[in-house]
């Protein structure tokens, strides 16, 4: 089972125990299948970042290996021919889509498409990342965000360019995109954005009446956390499941009937909301089409 040190070269399609996967700490470049670490330098706006680049093959990079080479971030687009910063569209990433490994097998669905993807550490307020009720298809409960009133959390806000947006909507299947207008994002550098979009569901798992945050994720709240290993394995239990865990979890992905089972007990377990900072976009704005600004301390 993973739960503390989670090894960064396996992503939940390679085991379910591993979602939401291990979180680098620092803000990352994506880009040729590895990680690139970023300063996050207070009131120095995203596209004026250094990025410390990596020429090894390790999906870590310069997170976990020193680099001699430094970039700004928009010297990097600009050699790579890429859209700059200005025309990319904020998302935010809070579940898998932080994980290496998971984003190395999302790239690989279409390797003609440039994995240069940009990923800046941010608090959201008032907001927890917590399980989902249902079920993904490497048969782990996923990640949704959830109206927690004083809660602070971490994500990530991502720039990508529209094709990249279309090919992350197709691994999300059962989520839409919805908007945030209340200015409860920051950035570790201060910067905020007057829009931010974010993949959103509205069924959480509700467990002895509470959601349920993931201990991966770091923030304050005062929500119970659990490691994805553990809920498999109460789940496991309450089916009354008689096999050992790893054939539990290659049925959960294989065997239609005991997906099915599992999925009408979550759809039991489920509470659905509506989550007031986060509505319905009008269109999805580029970063040169909305306000910024920068606060004056770190949040």
């Amino acid at each position: 089972m993973y739960r503390e040190n989670k090894p960064t070269h396996i992503g939940p399609y390679d085991h379910p125990d591993i979602y939401p996967g291990p979180r680098p700490a620092s803000s990352f470049l994506y880009h040729n299948g590895k990680a690139h670490r970023i300063d996050e330098s207070e009131h120095v706006p995203v596209e004026k970042q250094i990025v410390h680049y990596a020429r090894g093959e390790d999906v870590s990079g310069s997170l976990a290996f020193s680099s001699s080479e430094q970039f700004t971030v928009e010297e990097l687009l600009l050699s790579e021919g890429l859209s700059p910063i200005e025309e990319r569209i904020p998302l935010l990433a809070y579940g898998s889509n932080v994980c290496l490994a998971q984003l190395r097998y999302k790239f690989s669905l279409n390797p003609d498409l440039s994995d240069f993807i940009l990923y800046y550490r941010a608090e959201l307020k008032d907001t927890d990342v917590v399980a989902g009720a249902f079920l993904a298809p490497y048969g782990a409960l996923p990640a949704v965000i959830a109206p927690v009133p004083g809660a602070k959390t971490e994500v990530w806000v991502t720039f990508v360019d529209r094709e990249q947006l279309e090919l992350l909507n197709r691994t999300e299947g059962g989520y839409v995109l919805r908007e945030h207008l209340h200015g409860k994002l920051t950035l570790k550098t201060g910067e905020q954005f007057e829009r931010v979009y974010a993949y959103y569901y509205p069924h959480a798992f509700l467990r002895e009446g509470s959601y349920v945050r993931f201990k991966d994720i770091p923030g304050e709240s005062e929500l119970p956390s659990m490691w994805q290993a553990d809920l498999l394995n109460e789940l496991k239990a309450m089916l009354g499941y008689g096999g050992h865990r790893e054939e539990f979890i290659h049925e959960l992905r294989w065997n239609p009937d005991l997906r099915t089972k599992l999925s009408t007990m979550l759809n039991g377990m489920e509470h659905t909301f509506e989550h007031p900072d986060w509505g319905i976009p009008n269109g999805f704005y580029t970063l040169n089409e909305m306000t910024r600004s920068q606060i004056k301390k770190r949040p």
